[in-house]
């Protein structure tokens, strides 16, 4: 996910993995990126449960 968000946002790794040139505000906008993400990952399937337990109780 790191580097498909980096990619999105512009900015290139380098080949070897090292990453000690890159700026703490690409890092950051990495990590808020992925972050963000994750989130919304979680709500959707936190949805996904809630509308299949709504679902499973009118069954009932």
């Amino acid at each position: 996910m790191k580097t498909e968000v980096a990619q999105e946002l512009g900015i290139q790794f380098s080949q070897d993995g090292y990453y000690g040139n890159m700026l703490t505000r690409d890092a950051g906008r990495i990590g808020g990126n992925i972050t963000r993400r994750l989130v919304q990952m979680a709500e959707q399937q936190l949805a996904g449960q809630q509308s299949n337990w709504n679902q499973q109780s009118n069954w009932r």
